[in-house]
């Protein structure tokens, strides 16, 4: 049996205002040598942040919505192109050209800031045409007038899975990266023997512990919600981030926290804000129709899943 060994890092809401834990497990590397790949890993963390952060004026983001960036880098092109993928696949529901809205609704500053949350409505915003972004072959791209993106909703899980891309390149089997329940759980706990990563999915209604227990191994989950970035408008309204693309508006839903399995983070990422957005009654149908395993916790407490979340589900807290 081999001797394995663990080493760990936590840094709480210093990376894309979120806390981001990454663990590796390695029978055959020393903690020296695995504690310099964990601090790579959170080099690319911070790599994604200053590219796409879009409260950072001198990001790539800040600069191609300014305008004066209109040939962006690789791997700008890259994440925009996935956009696509997913604005397509989630039936328009993941919208990247939501910025204007979101201001709007009062997110213009980093959470956490002054800034944020400080505005009420101000008025129509510009209809979202991020359909009509064109990525010509010679690396330019076309942006129609008044069409400012936001990666704020894919970012964080493309992070995650290129942190995994990372250690899997370097030979780890065996890890478990976590971007604010954005997760990637690679392997198990081999130190502890466990063939298997257990992960909590949040109660965010009775906020007692966890709504249910996830038994994970070489899948990513994601969780979204509106319990998180939420604020109060200088007219007395309660707003928060998952903009409804169909109305420019923060999402009106019964889901408090929709968790999606996948394959991929940015994949689980994508598809759980959209259950949100869409309420319980049509994220049945949706999940069934993009084949998509998924926990909800709606307003009122209940927890619902469907028969493709079944195989992960160790545990929940209340009765379906």
């Amino acid at each position: 049996m081999e001797d394995y060994r663990s080493v760990e890092r936590e840094l709480r809401g210093e990376i894309m205002r979120t806390d981001v834990f990454v663990r590796l497990v390695s029978g055959s590397r020393d903690e020296r040598r695995m504690s310099r790949d964990l601090a790579d890993v959170f080099v690319s963390f911070r790599d994604v942040e200053r590219r796409f952060g879009r409260f950072d004026p001198e990001s790539e983001l800040s600069r191609f919505n300014a305008g004066s960036n209109r040939r962006p880098s690789s791997e700008f092109r890259r994440l925009l192109a996935d956009s696509f993928s997913y604005y397509r696949e989630t039936e328009g529901l993941f919208d990247p050209a939501i910025l204007p809205s979101l201001e709007s609704e009062g997110y213009v500053g980093s959470f956490g800031t002054e800034a944020f949350g400080i505005l009420g409505e101000r008025g129509s915003v510009a209809p979202f045409r991020f359909g009509d972004i064109v990525l010509r072959e010679d690396g330019e791209v076309r942006v129609p007038d008044g069409v400012r993106i936001d990666f704020g909703g894919i970012a964080k899980g493309y992070a995650v899975d290129r942190a995994a891309c990372l250690l899997r390149e370097r030979g780890y089997t065996d890890f478990l990266i976590d971007a604010g329940g954005d997760m990637f759980a690679a392997g198990g706990d081999a130190e502890k023997g466990n063939p298997y990563w257990a992960i909590d999915v949040a109660d965010p209604v009775g906020r007692s512990g966890s709504a249910a227990l996830l038994i994970l191994s070489d899948r990513a989950v994601a969780t979204s919600g509106t319990d998180r970035r939420r604020w109060t408008t200088v007219d007395g309204r309660v707003r928060h981030h998952l903009i409804d693309p169909r109305t420019g508006k923060s999402a009106e839903t019964d889901i408090v926290s929709a968790t999606v399995v996948s394959e991929s983070v940015i994949r689980a990422e994508t598809f759980a804000k959209s259950l949100c957005i869409l309420g319980s009654s049509e994220a049945e149908p949706f999940a069934r129709r993009h084949a998509l395993p998924m926990f909800l916790v709606t307003d009122d407490g209940r927890t619902m899943y469907n028969d493709l979340m079944k195989p992960y589900v160790y545990a929940e807290t209340d009765e379906k």
